[in-house]
């Protein structure tokens, strides 16, 4: 069964970005392709302030664990609003002056995104937490700021402030990291690191708002499919397909998740560091599929912002593999998707 979700904020629309996972609601006996027994346990839920969705094939049932995982994730690593979390005790000790110990997996989170912000020029940028703060395109009450506190918090924030040196972590004062970004794709990495280490696990796919691993593979070899939403439906229709084997991570950034509107302006999430304001550029949405889930996350982050041609150039840095749709309909696939991805929604959209 297709499987997506899309739920409103108040004033704010928030859809699963990448909605189409082939997720069944009933646990279903299969055959592994070696012949030990396997099934497809699946579950639907809401973690991370978004939707996850799970399907795992084995010999037991291990969502509930995969949510418990995630829900520590963030709670104790990730979240700025968890007082005890370590980007909160990072963030308290830099308005001390004071450098933060962390440990080695966070301090190599935060080192992967100040190279992701470095590549980039910027266009991703882990400490504008406190500007989009200030928008709250994803809170309750979202508004246009004055353009003197957009000023103001972007003297404050800039990614050459945040200096790490083994596992500690010294920022400038007045800068607030966020990791928020790139939290997704992290919830990914771990999740498939954790079913690694599981012997009854043979293959699954997890959905965490828009980013996506899936890991090993279907007890009858066949490959995963995984849905790109049309950013120009309100019914969160599919507007093509993408078939992947083995593990992958994928992630979408599109300006139609989160947004509000305000006389008669759409103001979407996606924050240009450069500017303070959602980036502007010919794109709607940006899919990236590579080799680790905070890269897919962040990278389509900063690909959206830098645009289509400054984005590919990116892209071929890392490895990593691309599908952007514009405004006008055209979609741009990098040459190592062009076998895996077919539009379905072929009278709006037709590739480049």
């Amino acid at each position: 069964m297709d499987f997506f979700r899309k739920f409103n904020n108040k004033n704010c629309r928030i859809n699963s970005l990448i909605a189409l996972l082939m997720l069944n609601l009933l646990t279903v006996s299969l055959s592994a392709g070696c012949g030990r027994p396997s099934r497809a346990f699946s579950r639907t839920d809401f973690v991370m302030d978004t939707v996850l969705g799970e399907k795992i094939y084995g010999s037991k049932d291990l969502t509930e664990d995969v949510k418990v995982l995630l829900t520590d994730l963030e709670k104790e690593q990730l979240s700025w609003r968890e007082d005890e979390s370590t980007v909160a005790g990072v963030n308290q000790a830099g308005q001390s002056g004071e450098a933060a110990e962390t440990d080695e997996t966070f301090a190599g989170w935060v080192n992967d995104c100040l190279d992701l912000a470095r590549k980039s020029g910027g266009a991703f940028d882990p400490t504008i937490g406190s500007l989009t703060r200030l928008w709250d395109i994803e809170g309750d009450h979202p508004k246009v700021p004055a353009e003197e506190d957009i000023n103001r918090l972007l003297a404050e924030s800039g990614y050459g402030k945040v200096h790490v040196e083994g596992i500690k972590i010294l920022m400038d004062s007045g800068v607030q990291l966020d990791l928020g970004a790139v939290g997704k794709g992290i919830g990914c990495d771990e999740a498939a690191a954790w079913l690694a280490g599981r012997k009854d696990v043979t293959g699954a796919v997890i959905s965490i708002g828009g980013s996506i691993v899936t890991y090993g593979e279907k007890p009858d070899g066949s490959p995963w499919s995984v849905g790109i939403q049309d950013p120009r439906d309100e019914d969160g229709v599919i507007m093509g397909s993408l078939t992947l084997e083995g593990s992958h991570y994928i992630s979408t950034s599109g300006d139609y998740e989160k947004y509000f509107e305000e006389d008669g302006v759409r103001y979407h999430h996606i924050l240009d560091p450069a500017t303070g304001y959602p980036a502007d550029n010919s794109l709607c949405s940006v899919t990236v599929v590579c080799d680790s889930g905070l890269l897919s996350d962040g990278l389509s982050t900063a690909c959206f912002v830098l645009g289509r041609e400054k984005a590919l150039k990116l892209l071929q840095t890392y490895g990593a593999e691309g599908i952007f749709i514009e405004k006008d309909g055209q979609v741009t696939v990098t040459k190592g998707l062009e076998d895996s991805f077919r539009i379905l929604e072929k009278d709006k959209y037709t590739l480049n």
